[in-house]
This record gives C-alpha cells, structure tokens and sequence, in this order.
C-alpha cells in the first residue's frame, strides 16, 4: 500500500533557524531530495521576509527549480499578496491554511478566525482563477498552547468550508504535537468521511504532525487507521512553528519512512539518502536533530 510523503523541510524546517541558508544549498538539498525518491516538496513560503527572514528567497528558489515533472514543488502562503507572488514566481500548488484556534489565528496572521475565513476564502478564489491547485489547511485541529483543546465542531465546519471551497486536499495541522491517538483517529475519520470516505477519493486528507510531545509516530498510525494517506515529514525532524510557544520539529522523514517500510507500507523513499541530508544539516548547526533514525543509518555523531 503507498503512503505518499510531503516533505516540509525546506520550509517548516528552516523557518525558525536562527542561520539563514542560502539559495544555492535549497536547491542542492532539493535535487537531494528528488534523487531520494520524494516527490512532492514544500519549497517555501511567500511571507513577510521582516518575521521570516528564512523564506525571503522563495521567488529566487522557484526560478530555479530543477526540471522534475513528477514532482510536486508546493509554497505556503498566508494572505492574499503571498497568493499574488506565488503566482507570478510560478508556483502551481499552494498551501493555504487558517488556524482552529482564534487566539492563534490572531498571533500567526494578525486576524481574528472569522477574519481568517474571510481571508482564506479570497484567496482560495484567486489561487483557482489562475489555475492554481490548493491544499486547504486547518492548524491546531488537536489542540492549542494557548486555548488548550479545540472543539472538534469547529475543526469539522472549518473542514465543510475548505471543501465547499474546492480545495484539492485537505490538511489536518497538530500545530503544537497536542493530540494523542485516539482523539485525532476519531476526529480524523470523521473529515475523510466528509471528504469522500477514503485515501483513494479527491479532494484527499493529510496529516501534518508535529513531535512536540513525542506522539507524531503513534499519531500516524491512529492517522492511517482513519484512511489517511499522505504525511508532512521533515527531515532530520526539523520545524516548528514561531508563533507558538514551546513548538518542536515535525515528525522526521526517515523516522516515518522507516516506520512505514517496517510495517508493510511503500513510500519509494530512500532513507540512506534522506539520511545524508539530514547529517550535513546537523553538521551545519553543530548539534543533532531530533530525529533519530538518520543517526543510525550515516553513523552521525555530535
């Protein structure tokens, strides 16, 4: 059965590093990436460069993205000017996410939710007027550091939104690594049903998962229970979000990937290589990343 990897690294990844990296290593990370076997990569996002200084690149990136037609290169972006330049960099598969927390939503985006909505609904309709594919996605579905649990109703009525939208995909966001098992499973089931009922059916959901509280593996198994079949990774288990308070990586590739092949699934992922990319990154921070499995592979040690 094929379990398909978005890899987040290069942006999810790099947003909260103090270093910035430059253009010409994303693109050698990124033709590593697509040599790896992974074929769908979020290359950045088109955000204020003064709060992301990480991302203020992303027009650069694009304009010189390896030749790759089976790879999907996909940015994040967050109010309807990061919609206009994405578009004109020539992306052709966005991310365009609201928060299920109000308080969050305030933090992240400078707008209320009901703001938010307003928002994310124009630019969907801009994205789709230029022909543009979009992932539809709602952050802190499992929970928030600052308004502890969200109400599943609101996750499920932001998810009736995206999809009476259009949305291509639809993505389910454990911002802050809160939700356990049982309780995203459950809500989870209930969005693929709205969806379409299953991993085969469009618009697909996915999972983004995040290892704050050392859950994200356990997460992805309750996650492929309810249908799901796509997964946000990042490599070396980098990320976090710097709009939330004690906000860690995301579920690492090769963990995941390992994890996966181990349990019968395919992925066409080579972890060996994923592994080396993970290795120069610790390399190049001087400490080890959270994931574990990249260690075991390259024999790093810090």
């Amino acid at each position: 059965m094929i379990v398909t990897i978005d890899e987040q690294g290069l942006r999810d990844g790099l947003q909260t590093l103090s270093l910035t990296i430059p253009t010409e290593t994303k693109l050698r990370w990124i033709g590593q990436l697509v040599d790896a076997g992974v074929r769908r990569i979020q290359v950045a996002s088109f955000v204020n460069p003064k709060r992301v200084p990480q991302m203020a690149d992303a027009a650069h990136l694009f304009a010189q993205l390896p030749n790759a037609p089976n790879v999907q290169f996909s940015a994040l972006v967050l109010n309807e000017k990061g919609v206009e330049r994405a578009i004109d960099a020539g992306a052709r598969y966005l991310a365009i996410s609201l928060s299920a927390s109000d308080t969050h939503s305030r933090k992240n985006t400078g707008m209320s939710l009901g703001e938010a909505k307003t928002s994310f609904g124009a630019m969907v309709r801009l994205a789709q007027s230029a022909g543009v594919s979009v992932r539809g996605g709602i952050q802190c579905a499992f929970g928030c550091r600052y308004e502890g649990r969200i109400d599943p109703n609101v996750v499920l009525d932001l998810a009736k939104h995206h999809l009476d939208l259009g949305v291509d995909e639809l993505a389910l966001a454990d911002s802050t690594g809160m939700g356990n098992p049982p309780q995203l499973g459950d809500l989870t089931a209930h969005v693929v049903e709205l969806a379409g009922g299953g991993p085969d059916r469009r618009p697909a959901v996915s999972l983004h998962l995040h290892n704050t509280e050392n859950k994200g593996y356990a997460n992805v198994f309750a996650g492929l229970q309810a249908g799901v079949r796509h997964f946000d990774t990042a490599f070396g288990g980098l990320g976090g979000c710097p709009f939330i308070p004690t906000a860690t990586g995301n579920i690492a590739t090769e963990d995941t990937v390992n994890m996966l092949h181990q349990s019968g699934y395919n992925t066409g992922i080579d972890i060996s290589k994923i592994a080396t990319l993970s290795t120069e990154m610790a390399q190049l921070l001087g400490e080890p990343l959270p994931g574990l499995v990249y260690k075991l592979v390259s024999g790093f040690n810090a």
